[in-house]
């Protein structure tokens, strides 16, 4: 398992949630985080016995904490588990693909059904589910729009690797032309 290296904002330095979050640890150890500075303090003790399998489990929530508590917590728990997060203030599922190719199905609380299929480790398919055809994506970048709203039936990502392995092969194409 990894430390945790993540600075804590100097206003949460000294912030005690009121009611904690409930953290797995390992399998025999649930800690209540109350405090972030403490929390990793205890995560970064050479003697912390921490389960990669369940650490990071958030069995109950504290509502009363801010969005900025919740984004350094997650981001705690997703540096030491090795992931990356993104909209870190909401609850997050981290999944450890164990093969090259795998598909994961997600169901919304509202019912919506999306699938992220990881291909050979090269791209991600991601299809949203909903009856029709196709359906709408929006491409983002430093703030700019570049892709508005598009009809897809499908939207892939590619994966660095396999992106300059491509660009390589359309530059060749290209010199050859």
């Amino acid at each position: 398992m990894n430390k945790s290296t993540k600075p804590i904002p100097a206003h949460l330095e000294d912030y005690y949630a009121k009611n904690g979050f409930h953290i797995q640890m390992n399998r025999n150890y649930t800690a209540t985080v109350r405090n972030l500075l403490e929390f990793v303090n205890y995560i970064n003790k050479p003697d912390t016995d921490i389960c990669p399998d369940v650490f990071g489990n958030i069995l109950s929530y504290d509502e009363t904490v801010g969005d900025d508590f919740r984004f350094v917590l997650n981001t705690i728990i997703a540096e030491v588990k090795g992931f990356a997060v993104f909209n870190a203030q909401y609850k997050h599922t981290y999944i450890e693909c164990t093969d090259k190719s795998e598909t994961i199905s997600i169901k919304t609380s509202n019912g919506e059904l999306i699938t992220f299929s990881v291909l050979f480790n090269t791209c991600v398919d991601v299809k949203y589910h909903n009856g029709k055809e196709d359906f709408n994506i929006i491409g983002f970048h430093g703030g700019q729009t570049p892709v508005p709203h598009t009809p897809v039936t499908l939207h892939t990502v590619l994966l660095e690797k396999q992106q300059a392995i491509w660009d390589a092969q359309i530059k060749q194409q290209e010199k050859e032309g």
